[in-house]
């Protein structure tokens, strides 16, 4: 019987473990197809906000959009993150890679995607350049 529900913790942790990413680890080039806009910004402020009618509270992160892969974004771009185990964390002053979607009136980032500080992310810009590129050669 012990051996029995320790089995079942280990299942329900590990489901509730990964339940955080909805929809699991996507390739570059799934998240570029499912996100609305995909650039390079940096973060230039961060604003804590509180939970509000359908929203969790967490961070407003205005961040100065610095080249562009997919979509218009203005100059500047806010990005909701959420205070949840959904949260992407950002820092003030540093440069990402972005892809973000856009619900519930705000633009979001998948924590299990792509996206992430520019420095580390050399390999998936050099792909996402080419996704974009292969996406223009087609019109």
């Amino acid at each position: 019987m012990k051996l029995l529900l320790i089995a079942i913790s280990f299942f329900l942790i590990s489901a509730i473990a990964t339940a955080v990413c909805l929809k699991d680890h996507p390739s570059v080039a799934e998240e570029y197809t499912d996100s609305k806009t995909v650039f390079v910004g940096k973060v230039i402020e961060i604003i804590d906000v509180a939970e509000l009618f359908i929203y969790y509270d967490g961070q407003i992160c205005t961040v100065q959009v610095q080249e562009v892969f997919k979509g218009n974004p203005t100059k500047s771009i806010a990005i909701f993150s959420e205070n949840s185990n959904g949260r992407f964390p950002m820092v003030q002053g540093v440069t990402y890679l972005i892809f973000a979607y856009y619900e519930l009136g705000r633009y979001q980032i998948n924590n299990c995607g792509n996206s992430g500080i520019l420095s580390n992310k050399e390999d998936t810009v050099l792909e996402v350049q080419s996704i974009k590129q292969n996406k223009a050669n087609k019109k």
